[in-house]
């Protein structure tokens, strides 16, 4: 079930956009294909893409043209991820009891756009704001510590985080 990260406008409407949820096991998947497992941590930046069962992630710059994902939290199971990350991604062994869970929240660089599919179909990706070619453009205008409120954002479009207390404000870009 893909998590859901709500576009909400000072106005009082809602549009949500759901980011897929990457949930495989065995020994393949995000954290053994980028050869990181252990080594990923919060602030950490990925490349996801690919379909659902079957991602692909490589580690890239915070902020540079191909990093869509940033790593928010690293926990054993997906439930011990704050409640309103993006996306995570669980990997557990066929040989151990253990398991990893990468809590990821869409790498918004202020000033930058993303391209936020409202159908759910694909993973938000990095696009140039004057692409007119790209559709579903968003500009992230400002990101707000300690408000989980789109009210003070000036285009009164954003994504509140309500468990962590920050609003990514952005604006659509036509």
């Amino acid at each position: 079930m893909p998590r859901r990260a709500a576009l909400t406008s000072g106005l009082g409407t809602t549009a949500v956009a759901s980011f897929v949820v990457l949930g495989l096991s065995g020994c393949s998947g995000l954290l053994s294909n980028i050869g990181a497992g252990p080594d990923l941590k919060v602030g950490d930046c990925l490349k996801v893409s690919g379909p659902v069962d079957r991602p692909e992630a490589t580690k890239a710059d915070c902020g540079s043209t191909v990093s869509n994902f940033k790593v928010a939290a690293v926990v054993a199971k997906s439930n011990q991820c704050p409640t309103d990350v993006d996306s995570y991604y669980s990997q557990s062994s066929t040989f151990t009891p253990e398991s990893t869970t990468v809590c990821l929240d869409i790498d918004w660089l202020v000033g930058g756009c993303m391209s936020v599919d409202p159908e759910n179909d694909r993973d938000p990706y990095r696009v140039d704001c004057a692409d007119s070619g790209a559709a579903n453009r968003q500009r992230a205008t400002q990101v707000l510590a300690g408000v989980a409120s789109v009210d003070q954002c000036a285009s009164g479009l954003g994504y509140a985080y309500d468990e962590r207390q920050f609003t990514v404000c952005v604006e659509n870009v036509a």
